[in-house]
């Protein structure tokens, strides 16, 4: 089948030229946009729980506020990729006091845990939505001995909840797993083994299904270095803990890219600054360390770095204090890093996602939640083969494009018969045209369009992909 694209406005001519295109990409950035209306005294967690995951178009945002007597967990969402987004909802008790929230999720299944601080003790408490936060579930209290707020990951049908427990000057990390979608939970394993006082506290945790990696900040050689442990069997064994740093460290995440294990943290020398280490055989050896901010000459500390990778590309914000956020990227791994770029004025930890090619960042300032978007601001994230996007299902069809570049007509081929979804991008995020395939192949001309990058987005029932072709 073949069709002719029409549209009224033609297309700005876009220079391919590879030495442009980081200049492009940070010129995309969106104005800084309210999506928390009401709010009052707005926060949301350090960088170990993102409050910001995504699913396919639709990103999920939560945070804490104390818009009403009492202090809830807020959610919100947008099912367009930014463009707009839904009215904010309390899911936990107005009156109550619940911090530090955190997210995951997987496809309309949301999980969230925060700290709550309406009982005698502090606990860790847990809920989640099956429908893509339509209705939620009742509240779960996970531990009621918690000392700091808990984390939470997510792969299929396993929740991954960790816990910080013990006592004010020995703490631990510990983790639960549920295998049901949080219905039930299994025994708490201490993760972190060092005896005596000491702190073992802001656990981040990441897994695909087959592994389990975790960082947390750790005290117990005199200073705060971070420490990475990991379970190649689900958490059933578990490696031995090991110091992934060698100084005055702190503010830990981990991000889990196929092979690629990245622990974005915060090292002091003078000032805090946001550095990387990396590993790409799942966190079995680790490359030296790397400093990725450098703005200690202003005398602020840079930390809380929070990233997403994919492949080769890896785009980190992090926060100065008590300045505002920032914005770097690589696109050779984490070796080498593009000139920081400010965001804004803020007043905590950003949090970082990508639905490709967009990137989508959140953070709290003043009180209220800001998000901004870079339509392109992974242009590489989808190649021409069609790869998958970054936490879709691997199960999804094999789709490909050809020829690319392309002078007049583009196929696209599918590995399996059905509808299929196909919208046609330019560079800077608009939409040109969308047709519907039910075959195992479609045909569609573009000699009405300018030289330039264009994305190809592909959904149907089993997920979606993008694909890049090149207009000559």
């Amino acid at each position: 089948m073949t069709s002719t694209l029409h549209f009224s406005e033609k297309v700005l001519r876009f220079l391919i030229i590879g030495i442009l295109l980081p200049a492009v990409v940070l010129a995309q950035w969106s104005t800084p946009v309210n999506i928390s209306p009401n709010a009052m005294s707005a926060s949301m967690n350090e960088n170990m729980g993102p409050c910001i995951a995504v699913s396919h178009d639709t990103i999920h945002v939560i945070w804490s506020d104390k818009r009403t007597k009492g202090t809830a967990i807020y959610y919100t969402r947008s099912v367009d990729t930014g463009h707009t987004w839904s009215d904010a909802v309390a899911i936990t008790d107005t009156m109550g006091n619940a911090t530090m929230p955190s997210l995951a999720v997987n496809g309309s299944n949301i999980h969230v845990v925060w700290l709550d601080n309406s009982l005698a003790n502090p606990a860790s408490c847990y809920k989640h939505s099956l429908d893509g936060g339509h209705t939620w579930s009742s509240n779960v209290f996970i531990d009621s001995n918690t000392i700091f707020w808990p984390g939470v990951a997510v792969s299929g049908s396993t929740v991954l909840v960790s816990l910080n427990k013990g006592s004010m000057d020995s703490t631990f990390v510990l983790l639960t797993k549920s295998t049901n979608n949080g219905a039930t939970w299994g025994a708490e394993q201490t993760v972190s083994t060092r005896t005596g006082k000491g702190r073992s506290e802001d656990q981040a945790t990441a897994t695909d299904g087959n592994y389990i990696h975790m960082s947390w900040n750790d005290n117990r050689s005199g200073v705060m270095e971070i420490y990475y442990r990991r379970s190649t069997d689900m958490g059933t064994t578990w490696d031995t803990e090991v110091a992934i740093t060698s100084g005055d460290s702190y503010t830990t995440m981990v991000f889990l890219d196929s092979s690629h294990v990245d622990v974005a943290h915060g090292f002091y020398d003078t000032y805090f600054n946001s550095w990387l280490r990396r590993s790409s055989d799942s966190g079995a050896t680790w490359s030296p360390d790397v400093q990725v901010t450098t703005n200690d000459t202003a005398g602020h500390d840079e930390l809380y770095p929070f990233m997403v990778r994919d492949g080769l590309n890896i785009y980190m914000v992090s926060y100065e204090i008590p300045v505002g956020e920032w914005y770097s990227q690589s696109s050779d791994g984490g070796a080498t890093w593009t000139p920081q770029l400010f965001l804004g004025a803020g007043s905590g930890s950003s949090f970082i996602a990508l639905t490709c090619p967009v990137l989508h960042i959140v953070w709290p300032d003043k009180g209220v939640i800001y998000y901004m978007r870079n339509p392109v601001g992974d242009s590489d994230c989808a190649a021409a083969t069609g790869t998958l996007v970054a936490g879709i299902a691997a199960n999804n069809p094999v789709i490909s494009i050809y020829p690319n570049p392309v002078e007049n007509n583009v196929n696209i081929t599918f590995s399996e018969t059905g509808n299929h979804s196909i919208e046609l991008y330019d560079v800077t995020g608009r939409e040109i045209n969308g047709f519907i395939s039910t075959g195992k192949e479609y045909e569609f001309s573009c000699e009405g369009l300018s030289a330039g990058v264009y994305y190809v987005k592909v959904s149907s029932g089993k997920g979606m992909q993008v694909l890049k072709f090149v207009k000559e």
